[in-house]
């Protein structure tokens, strides 16, 4: 058996669904896409001043000899987060990838598996490095997937073929036998169904994304408010979005297929329901909440409840109005001005005797506005 032979069968039976070999030299393509678009990616070179998630400067990612100069080949193997079903009540509230905790602070099977390939690839002698590669193109350069309109990686032969899946590069300084590439766009030619998925029109067009606009982004990268305009297409997403993936014909079958239930995310799902986020305890946060869902800082617990309000508003359920109604006493400006919001998005005489009530105690002059557009919607 070659030694490429061994590390494939090595990663599979640690429970990767896919593995492929793909050649180091820079990733020219990504450069050029980059370099077109570079304003849309600034935020990322700061990322680390706001969040738990460091700098995240994509353009150092083209060469893989930057990182390791020895370099001889990259492998990728493919990891699946949805073998197992869901809670349906975290359905379109937190995101699939995040829910199965694929790269958090607490241990998981994804990171077990993760360290023993690494171990498993330096008793074989090699030098290596996990990770300091751009992951998509590198798992098509390697022919384990291929790309969707949507800019996710679709798996070749894994998981139905769909997108929920993550590539993870490594880096060796072994040369090793090259599969073939996978390069192309999977999707049928005339499709835009996940372009129309999309509410906030992040996704612009085949392949391109503006992350600035989309869901994902302002709920855990966006330190301050909401933009007004952007807040009813959130919907009830807290905590990433799932629109364009669920969108996609190539992903129905895989998203419909019966699975097990995650025992492990049904019991602590009670822990992550929208009211609950919305008037959490910091205790609550830091122990129940940020070791799964860790994007956010520990010490902002207040942008996961001016989620939550958003979330709330858009539900529209006029039972969830006692829990906004405590959260519009919160200390936290951002969590008032947005359960203000929220309140006003529900309506009824409830709500607009709470925001008559808070607009006159209120002090910060930006979250009385917030009370007073709110009014103004009529509340009836």
């Amino acid at each position: 058996m070659s030694l490429t032979q061994t590390i494939k069968e090595k990663a599979l039976d640690l429970g990767f669904v896919g593995v492929g070999v793909a050649t180091p030299e820079p990733f020219i393509l990504y450069a050029e896409e980059l370099n077109g678009r570079l304003q849309m990616y600034a935020w990322g070179k700061t990322l680390s001043q706001n969040t738990s998630v460091r700098d995240l400067d994509l353009t150092r990612f083209v060469d893989p000899a930057r990182f390791l100069p020895e370099v001889k080949s990259l492998i990728v193997v493919t990891d699946s987060y949805f073998e197992e079903d869901f809670p349906p009540s975290l359905a379109g509230k937190i995101g699939r990838c995040y829910l199965k905790g694929l790269f958090c602070p607490e241990e998981s099977p994804h990171s077990r598996r993760r360290k023993e390939f690494k171990k498993f690839l330096q008793g074989l002698g090699m030098k290596v490095l996990y990770g300091p590669a751009p992951a998509r193109m590198a798992g098509a350069r390697a022919g384990v997937t291929n790309y969707g309109k949507n800019c996710f990686a679709f798996a070749n032969e894994a998981v139905g073929q769909s997108s929920w899946v993550v590539n993870e590069p490594y880096l060796v300084d072994r040369e090793l036998d090259p599969d073939l590439p996978t390069l192309q766009v999977g999707c049928p030619e005339n499709c835009q169904q996940c372009i129309e998925a999309c509410p906030t029109g992040a996704l612009y067009a085949p392949l391109k994304m503006d992350p600035r606009k989309c869901i994902a982004f302002h709920s855990y990268f966006n330190d301050g408010e909401i933009p007004r305009d952007l807040r009813p297409k959130m919907g009830t997403w807290v905590y990433g979005c799932d629109l364009c993936q669920e969108g996609c014909p190539r992903n129905k079958k895989w998203l419909g297929k019966t699975k097990t239930m995650n025992q492990a995310l049904m019991e602590r799902a009670e822990h992550l329901q929208v009211t609950t986020l919305l008037t959490m305890s910091q205790e609550h946060y830091a122990q129940k909440v940020w070791p799964l869902l860790y994007y956010i800082r520990k010490e902002n617990r207040k942008l996961w409840q001016r989620n939550a309000a958003v979330a709330l508003g858009n539900q529209g359920d006029p039972d969830t109005i006692p829990f906004l109604i405590t959260a519009l006493k919160d200390p936290e400006p951002i969590v008032r001005g947005h359960v203000a919001w929220a309140l006003g998005r529900i309506g009824g005489s409830r709500a607009r005797k709470a925001l008559e009530k808070g607009r006159k105690l209120e002090q910060v002059e930006k979250v009385r506005g917030e009370m007073e557009k709110a009014l103004a919607w009529g509340l009836d």
